[in-house]
């Protein structure tokens, strides 16, 4: 069953939507407080099989909470129109939208873009979820230096959020970043990704905002958790080289 989370400040006004919605048998929940909040409840979020924008939200504040949506993984519809957002200075938020929801699309219309955004869904979970194996995963931890493990400990306290690279500096050198820093830092950050790749792993699991820092991919973040992350990075566990 598609399960949809409806994003709107005023769940009353959206009934054509969720009439349609329940015509093909979907599960709806509509709110205003996790689009608000989405960074803090990706997991919520990540229960559904795609989300809906509808336009009583602005794209002033889409701007600000799109990339905490997308972190989710899931397909994300705009309710709008999308030649009229071109021509505005939020043009770029075209992205983060895999469809538009146009005022004059007919039913039948808006139930093929939901059938096509859930059947992307489908189609690309497996891709994601692939690479990461418990194998592979050892292979990788095993490899890291000291400060590759801080970095990758740090990214992953921050539950998915972006981790300004300043503060990562502060944090891994107990000292107010400076050029020689920050530069340490991207090295090290490219080491982390070359590792990762070497490993079967993807370098995209470790994101970077342009100006902002970098973060952990949900996908990879999740897979860290269910494989006692946090005892890593406590130093409780230990991960073993696998055997051949």
């Amino acid at each position: 069953m598609t399960k949809v989370l409806l994003l709107s400040k005023n769940p009353i006004i959206e009934s054509r939507l969720q009439n349609i919605l329940q015509r093909v048998n979907a599960e709806v929940y509509c709110s205003s407080s996790l689009f608000y909040e989405a960074s803090e409840h990706l997991q919520v979020i990540q229960y559904f099989s795609l989300i809906m924008i509808c336009d009583t939200i602005s794209n002033v504040e889409l701007a600000q909470h799109i990339k905490s949506l997308k972190d989710s993984g899931l397909p994300i519809l705009r309710r709008g129109n999308q030649n009229q957002i071109e021509e505005t200075e939020f043009a770029w938020l075209g992205e983060f939208i895999d469809s538009w929801l146009e005022f004059d699309d007919s039913d039948s219309v808006i139930i093929d873009k939901i059938a096509r955004a859930q059947a992307y869904a489908e189609s690309t979970q497996s891709v994601r979820i692939e690479p990461f194996s418990r194998s592979n995963f050892s292979n990788f931890l095993n490899r890291l230096s000291k400060k590759e493990r801080q970095l990758l400990c740090f990214l992953y306290e921050a539950n998915g959020k972006s981790v300004s690279r300043e503060d990562l500096c502060q944090k891994m050198w107990h000292s107010e970043s400076n050029h020689a820093g920050l530069s340490n830092l991207s090295a090290i950050a490219k080491r982390l990704k070359v590792k990762m790749i070497d490993s079967g792993l993807s370098e995209d699991c470790v994101g970077s905002s342009w100006g902002q820092g970098y973060y952990l991919q949900v996908p990879f973040l999740l897979f860290l958790r269910d494989n006692d992350f946090d005892r890593y990075c406590s130093g409780d566990i230990v991960y073993l080289e696998p055997q051949q």
